[in-house]
């Protein structure tokens, strides 16, 4: 694992783990990484909408006071920053919310929990930094949302792909659970199967003989490595996503595809990923981010539904 920049350079080249790179977080790198490309694919989406004609210019003030008009793919530095410190403070709080524990750690220490360095939930993440766009774009750039919200649906998918390398890279606990025995006809690197994240960022279970560096952990058991699986499964949906977006002309529709699958997706991978069960009952589990993706296919499905008969009755 890389749990900082100076793990990589010093596997690269050689140079010691203690330098000025490990003040560099992997898990933080790629998240920087994330809104960069998250950001990118807004900006091309966004022009193409205003080339379309979707979109209308607003009046804006320049650094030196003067009002001139600009499209929303202008603000897009804006935009990304709106969604970063909404979808930062998201995290936190569904982080928060994760479990019993959580909570109760917040009551204890609410500016401790809430500003410590560790505890993000990505979907909170997305949720806040959804919201906090949907406000911005409506009551600020005065837009029309449904197209803002088609044209971020490949972007917040782009982003969260990005996010969970460095959580694969990092070794940040955000693994599967024990890995069952590999199949027999398994033909992929066998770490892609069952992985112990030596050197993961958390110092998460024993040492490894030999090593002296800041990070010198590894899992006794081998487990699943979701955040591999989740990279795999979010760059494909977002390839997907960018791939038919021109094709699907009824606006909001995409949004709603790209709910269905990333629920999807997260639903079935919180099956082998440890986490923390928000209901704990005899014949009844289930995570938060299980009842988040329950909850975003059924909005998915019914707002398709609703958005296809209203175009049909348009027609």
């Amino acid at each position: 694992m890389y749990p900082n920049l100076s793990y990589i350079l010093h596997d690269l080249f050689g140079t010691p783990y203690d330098n000025w790179a490990h003040y560099i977080q992997t898990f933080g790198l790629f998240l920087a990484l994330s809104f960069l490309v998250a950001a990118y694919t807004l900006y091309l989406e966004l022009k193409r909408k205003a080339e379309q004609g979707l979109f209308q210019p607003q009046p804006v003030k320049d650094e030196k006071g003067n009002t001139k008009l600009a499209y929303p793919h202008e603000r897009v530095g804006d935009i990304t920053m709106v969604a970063a410190i909404s979808g930062l403070l998201g995290a936190k709080i569904f982080a928060i919310l994760e479990s019993v524990d959580n909570i109760k750690a917040f009551f204890n220490d609410p500016i401790g929990t809430f500003f410590s360095g560790s505890g993000i939930a990505m979907y909170g993440g997305l949720i806040g930094g959804f919201l906090g766009v949907y406000w911005f774009v409506s009551r600020k750039l005065k837009m029309n949302p449904i197209h803002m919200m088609d044209a971020v649906a490949p972007s917040l998918m782009f982003a969260y792909g990005v996010g969970r390398i460095g959580c694969q890279l990092s070794g940040d606990g955000d693994w599967g659970i024990e890995a069952a025995a590999m199949p027999s006809n398994w033909f992929l690197p066998s770490w892609m199967w069952s992985f112990d994240y030596p050197r993961n960022v958390v110092d998460s279970g024993i040492p490894i003989e030999g090593l002296t560096a800041m990070h010198h952990n590894h899992l006794p058991v081998g487990v699943y490595p979701t955040p591999f699986y989740e990279v795999i499964m979010a760059l494909s949906i977002a390839f997907f996503l960018w791939a038919i977006r021109k094709r699907v002309t009824t606006h909001g529709l995409l949004f709603m595809i790209y709910l269905v699958l990333n629920g999807i997706e997260r639903f079935f991978i919180e099956k082998i990923r440890v986490n923390d069960k928000l209901i704990d009952l005899p014949n009844f589990k289930m995570t938060q981010a299980e009842l988040i993706a329950v909850i975003l296919v059924v909005i998915g499905l019914i707002g398709g539904f609703v958005l296809k008969s209203r175009t049909k009755q348009a027609t």
